[in-house]
């Protein structure tokens, strides 16, 4: 059980990440706007950087807020310089509102700028009250205390941030690009979600390009797994602590079998990308309207891109395009690919223990995992129904899309199975509403866990549908493949659909606000509902160009893809500390609920 010192330093983490990076977007600006940029693109970049400056002093600020109020919950008055931090945080979030909507001057960029720079001073010194705890309490106790969530989230942002002032290089761009889209497109790539604002294989170099594969493929195997298997690679064994981190991280039960998960992982995706690229490039060998220079490349670049369902091409109009869109050999391709990734590095442990058990001729157990087999029935299902539902809304509802019988049955294959992925090989949005608002709840389903598809995951989803019967049919016990499933795993499945649907109302919500042209527009709400679903599920399927979304709404779906990454539970638990069962239960009581 931690003590209070220590929750206090968990609670501490998010204010140290984000008053950082506070601190560095403040000095790029600064420096940017003191070293004679073309006024044109200055104000651009300034434009795009200031306002997700405001977005991290926000967040900081609520973090201020949290820890405030926890130390008056715990102490009964804040400890050290809370209350000066809170009030710094306060009116740097005043600046930064006057300045967006227009009741304060000018002027205020300059104040809100210090400010800023302030809450990264307090930063600097939470962590140096870091590092004294560490010399006092040991290292052991200092990195246990880290929630992997924290760590995972803070990797992922360090990544964006890093690959962001890369790619706004002159040697990783074509043309000139803007801060705020140089970031939108390393956010979609590290949360393997897909939406771009920018065309990527117009727009970037081939370093730009290596840039965005290079957070595609870290993004999907997991900042944490990727570092771990580096100190696998050097011959450090994991330390309990590090197994536990990844353990969670991954959903998965025991610390025994996390060195053998995480080369699972490394081998199963390199070995299937490989695979994938060499077949992409012998179809693709001398086809008209495919580039053949670094044909290499982008076969490799696909074949990453689709195991991991990050959604992203170097096509101008994504899969669409003539030279893909009715090369049924290469479709294939991709839609193994990406059934590859979604269906979990698990599911491939057990299958590859059972093999090797079998060739060394030793006993494998008669049953398979409840997990593998409730993945494989979950996917079937999946597929299913959205193949006959895309398939009927197709033919059934009223639409602008014009295309043979068998060829919609293709494309609702196709869709089902990229679900989590975002390729297209047609304009989605000349379907009609209903076809869209049934695609989203295909992709609010998504994927499995410990593998590369978003969404809720269709285990997770097929659990609560299950609940729901259990609860209508009076049962005590939700029951699977002959076992009990715990009660804290239907409580956590549960919590993800709910907490998640009442995200993606209030995002959408917000977009509206955001995007009122949009909103206004024929089917306006269906179409910001579509984008949010999109980002928040990290799909990449979207109705409008993001590369038309106003600055704060592009920020906006950042959050929303990297939040969506790393699970809106996981998410919730950075800022809420789970508590020790208490030995203590009141006397039930019952509600009239109808």
């Amino acid at each position: 059980m931690l003590t209070n010192s220590k929750q206090s330093r968990i609670l501490e983490l998010p204010e140290v990440i984000t008053g950082m990076l506070a601190m560095l977007i403040v000095l790029w600006e600064a420096f940017v706007a003191g070293f004679g940029a073309v006024e044109a693109e200055r104000a651009l970049f300034m434009e795009g950087s200031h306002l997700l400056l405001c977005g991290v002093v926000w967040f900081n600020t609520l973090a201020v807020i949290i820890h405030f109020f926890s130390e008056i919950w715990r102490h009964n008055k804040p400890v050290r310089f809370l209350w000066l931090q809170l009030l710094t945080g306060l009116v740097a979030s005043f600046v930064f509102s006057g300045g967006i909507f227009g009741f304060l001057p000018d002027n205020s960029l300059r104040a809100s700028m210090i400010l800023s720079f302030l809450l990264g001073t307090y930063a600097c010194i939470n962590i140096r009250a870091l590092i004294k705890e560490k010399q006092k309490i040991g290292k052991k106790a200092t990195h246990s205390r880290w929630a992997p969530a924290v760590v995972f989230f803070s990797g992922m942002l360090t990544m964006v941030m890093i690959s962001t002032l890369i790619l706004i290089t002159p040697g990783a761009c074509i043309v000139p690009i803007s801060f705020t889209d140089a970031f939108f497109t390393c956010a979609s790539a590290i949360s393997i979600t897909g939406l771009t604002s920018v065309d990527v294989g117009s727009t970037f170099t081939p370093l730009g390009k290596l840039v965005v594969l290079f957070n595609i493929q870290v993004g999907a195997i997991g900042v944490m797994t990727f570092s771990y298997f580096v100190l696998l690679l050097v011959g450090k064994k994991l330390a309990v602590r590090d197994r536990l981190a990844i353990s969670a991280l991954l959903d998965q039960q025991g610390v025994n079998i996390i060195p053998a998960l995480i080369k699972t992982v490394i081998f199963i995706t390199f070995s299937v990308e490989i695979i994938g690229a060499c077949i992409l490039y012998l179809l693709w060998q001398g086809v008209p309207g495919v580039p053949q220079d670094l044909l290499w490349f982008r076969s490799l670049f696909h074949a990453i891109s689709a195991f991991c369902n990050a959604g992203i091409t170097l096509f101008p109009d994504n899969m669409a395009e003539e030279c893909v869109r009715y090369n049924k050999a290469v479709q294939a391709v991709m839609m193994l690919l990406t059934l590859a990734g979604t269906l979990g590095f698990g599911v491939y442990l057990e299958c590859y223990t059972r093999l090797r058990n079998k060739l060394t001729r030793k006993a494998n157990p008669v049953r398979w995992s409840t997990h593998t087999w409730l993945v494989i029935r979950a996917t079937i299902f999946v597929m299913l129904l959205g193949t006959v539902g895309l398939s009927l809304l197709s033919v059934l509802e009223p639409s602008q899309h014009s295309a043979s019988a068998d060829y919609n049955i293709w494309e609702s294959i196709w869709n089902t199975i990229g679900r989590s992925a975002g390729f297209n090989i047609t304009d989605i949005s000349c379907y009609g509403p209903v076809y869209h608002i049934f695609l989203c709840a295909l992709m609010f389903i998504g994927g499995n866990p410990a593998g590369t598809g978003g969404g809720v995951y269709a285990p997770l989803f097929i659990i609560c549908l299950l609940e729901v019967i259990r609860v209508l049919r009076g049962q005590h016990d939700l029951e699977l493949h002959k076992r009990r499933i715990a009660r804290n795993t239907v409580e956590r499945a549960m919590a993800t659909v709910v907490l998640s649907t009442f995200w993606i109302v209030c995002s959408t919500m917000v977009l509206m606000l955001l995007e009122p042209s949009v909103a206004n527009s024929y089917n306006g709400t269906i179409k910001l509902l579509f984008l949010e679903v999109s980002a928040f599920t990290t799909t990449g399927y979207s109705l409008i160009n993001p590369g038309e979304l106003t600055v704060a709404s592009k920020y906006f779906l950042c959050a929303n893809m990297l939040f969506g990454r790393v699970g809106m539970f996981t998410f919730m638990l950075i800022f809420i500390k789970q508590k020790e069962p208490s030995p203590i239960r009141y006397p039930e009581t019952r509600l009239p609920l109808s």
